[in-house]
């Protein structure tokens, strides 16, 4: 065997040495991989199952039920008639003096709703605790009401704060009590046409949006 056969054979050896530890390598790392996809797969499981138990009802949110709409203190326009004595405004007789003056109401459940002229309507509550009347609880009896005006929700919103407004004086005079503002002090002219330009301005977007 000469020189030329010799190192024909050690760089053939050489080769397949080569060849077979590339193989290894190539077959060790995907024995690697799928052992990593494994565990991947393990781990993720895991965290849904995680996620499923942490899971409740009162977190699910249905895209298709939109949110009811909050009213902001734009929307809201209310006085207060107020009493100098403790609880001598009686829900008797707010109900007595509706009743003498033909005034539609619809009694809510504890609070009235107060039927005006031209589809108007406002709400009249306890303006203490629990924020309503209920006779059968002892609750008959009140220092201040409140009268609420939703803006937005009124044919004419002008007239139907002015309508709430003159309502409040009388009652207020036959309970013997006060009109009050929103921040519960004595109702001024400043304070009147302040809310009769809030009322102007819903009607104002009412009538753009139409």
């Amino acid at each position: 065997m000469n020189l030329r056969e010799i190192l024909v054979l050690l760089i053939s050896f050489f080769l397949a040495v080569t060849i077979i530890l590339t193989f290894r390598k190539i077959i060790n790392y995907r024995k690697n991989s799928i052992r990593k996809s494994k565990q991947s797969s393990i781990s993720n499981d895991e965290e849904v199952k995680v996620e499923l138990e942490n899971f409740s009802e009162e977190d699910y949110i249905d895209d298709d039920i939109p949110p009811e709409p909050e009213l902001s203190s734009d929307d809201l326009i209310y006085l207060h008639i107020e009493s100098d004595q403790s609880n001598s405004i009686q829900y008797k007789d707010l109900l007595n003096y509706f009743d003498s003056n033909d005034i539609n109401l619809a009694d809510e459940g504890g609070w009235l709703k107060i039927y005006l002229d031209n589809s108007n309507n406002f709400s009249l509550v306890n303006g203490l605790k629990p924020g309503k009347f209920l006779p059968e609880e002892g609750i008959d009896s009140t220092s201040i009401i409140t009268m609420i005006l939703i803006a937005n929700e009124q044919n004419n919103c002008v007239e139907a704060f002015q309508n709430m407004a003159e309502m409040s004086y009388k009652l207020a005079a036959y309970l013997s009590a006060n009109v009050l503002d929103s921040d519960r002090n004595k109702l001024t002219k400043q304070m009147y046409d302040h809310y009769v330009q809030q009322a102007e301005e819903t009607d104002l977007k009412k009538i753009k949006l139409s």
